[in-house]
């Protein structure tokens, strides 16, 4: 358990460098199957990620205005921090304003942030094999073919900002580690970038550099090292305070933190929309949910303690010796397991009806302990109990490292704190991993003191097993069905894959948009895509390219009527997207904007369509044509 865990002062067993165990070269050997991995699921999934009928288009059509000269937050509405956005124009710069340069960015992240969790993993005595299971596990939920994936994500500012914070902690760790100064410097210079790419992350990073520097002073009472951690961490911040220290004296306080960060408390957004979204991505306190998902964990974690106990007597009792033979023990131990991971892998694959669900609580109970709904449950309680050990012993570095990652943890997670597992529907791919590393930590306790009667080299290989195991079904129940994105694009700035009647219609409004605009920013597409704008060679008519619930507050739409009469917009595509997520009807039926909805329908006119196309999968994509009025009808 997380009570057993060893303590040691030497920088060589702190950062778990378990070279005489393991071999220099079973490290990288290691790190290469975990570029293997992420490779071939690339090649798997390639192109299928995002969906460029909603705002993935963002990550395309900001980086690409910036390039023509227009800045962020005045120009463009964005409501995350700078960094990326300039980050991508450059690489547009160099490379093109091409998908593919996207998707490499976004990969090359994917691969850096599973390299790194492995090295964090590593300094938690985990093993060869439980170090490379939450990397697995970012791997396999890394590739979906929803805006929730880490390659071609709803927004780079999220994936960047988890790779930044990810190497914040790292260097962190390394410092509670060796106490090198360079390391707090470079960990602050992380935490600046990721103050300057996304909120969360950054608010993360300032608390374990925070504690990282209170917990030195607590250990050491040095009045000069305190001073000089201050100096060094204020010094690796600067660049976040140049950064929007330019952006407001260029512009405005107001404007960037109220006007473009939504979700700044006491914006328009968050007293409408903010209060439905963010239950519904988990941060919420219902006690029969809190009371539900506890229960989850503790079977979880006691299926685990049950199946490690049952494999090391079964080694011990059987005087089990050979590799062989104690991977079968291991096996069987797990059989109920494998049961319930076939079953309800089976069940989803053939969709079998409501009405035959009676057993499938039991089956959910079953495979609690490979991800358990309440993981942000066990980070809280992990961490205060690093915290009350460090307090009883200061000076044990481990367990400074320890209370550092439970901290970061629960602060990136608590934004999720329900819903931390992979699903198609929320954002857990960038939160998740710190606390999975957390329930694997404690688990690995469980395995350590079950197999206590047992040599060594027996339980090792016992807990490596038993990690491998995971490692597979956590692979059987989340990996990647690109087949749902099933129909290629190809635009003159690369391919992806969409849905069928998506993939149909998206050449059509495309061709649609460059024959009949006369200025380049004379055609509204509202809400969503702005990627319709690059496809097609052309600019957002408003600072507001989309036009989602809550981004324009009601003081703001005469502005965005304004810039729509300023730029002669002739035409305004309307897409039935329809906002589930906020409550709301689609744009279309005056579900929200009513002021700008109104103005549309009093001064164009309805012309065409596009789709919905026969077969179509409910709700059917389709983009109803207005014309301006007092336009000239063309033939």
């Amino acid at each position: 358990m997380v009570m057993d865990l060893p303590s040691t002062s030497k920088s060589q067993q702190l950062s778990n460098s378990q070279d005489d165990a393991w071999g220099a070269r079973g490290l990288w050997i290691a790190r290469a199957i975990i570029i293997l991995v992420a490779s071939a699921l690339a090649r798997y999934t390639w192109g299928h990620w995002g969906d460029f009928a909603v705002d993935n288009g963002r990550e395309l059509y900001v980086p690409a205005e910036i390039l023509k000269g227009k800045m962020l937050f005045r120009d463009l509405w964005y409501m995350y921090g700078p960094l990326v956005p300039y980050v991508k124009a450059l690489l547009f710069r160099i490379f093109g304003v091409q998908l593919t340069v996207l998707f490499a960015f976004g990969l090359t992240l994917t691969i850096g942030f599973a390299l790194l969790t492995f090295e964090v993993s590593r300094r938690f005595r985990l093993g060869l094999v439980g170090s490379m299971v939450p990397s697995i596990f970012f791997l396999i939920e890394s590739f979906y073919p929803t805006i929730r994936n880490f390659v071609y994500p709803y927004s780079y500012a999220a994936s960047f900002g988890a790779f930044l914070s990810l190497a914040c902690l790292y260097f962190v760790m390394r410092h509670a580690s060796d106490r090198r100064t360079l390391d707090l410097g470079l960990a602050a210079i992380l935490a600046s970038l990721a103050i300057l790419t996304k909120q969360e992350f950054g608010v993360a990073c300032l608390a374990l550099l925070g504690f990282e520097v209170a917990a030195c002073y607590w250990d050491r009472r040095s009045s000069p090292e305190l001073l000089r951690n201050i100096a060094v961490s204020s010094a690796g911040l600067l660049p976040a305070l140049a950064g929007y220290g330019w952006f407001i004296w260029k512009l405005s306080a107001r404007l960037i933190f109220f006007e473009n960060w939504i979700s700044t408390p006491g914006t328009y957004f968050m007293r409408t929309f903010g209060k439905i979204t963010i239950p519904a991505q988990g941060l919420r306190f219902v006690p029969a949910e809190l009371l539900l998902y506890a229960e989850f964990t503790l079977v979880g974690l006691g299926e685990w303690a049950l199946i490690a106990c049952v494999a090391a007597y079964a080694i011990k009792k059987l005087g089990l010796t050979t590799r062989s033979s104690i991977t079968v023990s291991v096996l069987a131990s797990l059989l109920p397991l494998w049961i319930g991971v076939t079953t309800f892998l089976t069940y989803f694959s053939l969709r079998i009806p409501d009405n035959s669900k009676d057993w499938f609580l039991e089956i959910i109970l079953m495979i609690e302990s490979i991800c358990p709904h309440g993981l942000f449950f066990i980070v809280v309680g992990f961490t205060i109990y690093a915290l009350w050990k460090l307090a009883k012993a200061p000076h044990d570095r481990m367990w400074l490292q320890v209370a550092g990652l439970g901290i970061f943890a629960a602060l990136v997670a608590v934004r999720q704190m329900m819903l931390l597992r992979p699903t198609i529907f929320d954002c857990a791919v960038f939160f998740n991993v710190p606390t999975f590393l957390v329930f694997l930590i404690l688990v690995h306790r469980m395995f350590r003191w079950a197999s206590r009667h047992l040599d060594v080299k027996r339980s090792d290989f016992m807990i490596a097993n038993l990690f491998a195991a995971e490692a597979l079904m956590l692979v059987l129940l989340f990996f990647p069905r690109p087949q749902t994105l099933s129909t290629r694009v190809t635009t003159d700035n690369g391919s992806f894959y969409s849905r069928p009647d998506v993939s149909v219609l998206f050449p059509q409004i495309i061709s649609f948009m460059k024959t009949h605009t006369r200025n380049g920013k004379d055609i509204l597409v509202v809400p969503e895509p702005p990627s319709l704008y690059v496809f097609a060679g052309m600019e957002s008519p408003s600072r507001w390219y989309s036009l989602v619930p809550g981004y324009v507050a009601p003081d703001q739409e005469q502005q965005y009527i304004d810039e729509l009469a300023s730029n002669h917009v002739r035409y305004v595509l309307i897409a039935n997207h329809i906002w589930v997520e906020y409550k709301v009807n689609g744009f279309g039926n005056g579900g929200y904007n009513l002021p700008i909805y109104n103005w549309i329908m009093a001064n164009f006119v309805k012309v065409g369509q596009f789709g919905p196309l026969r077969d179509a999968k409910y709700p059917p994509y389709t983009v109803w044509i207005y014309e301006r009025k007092d336009l000239p009808r063309e033939n």
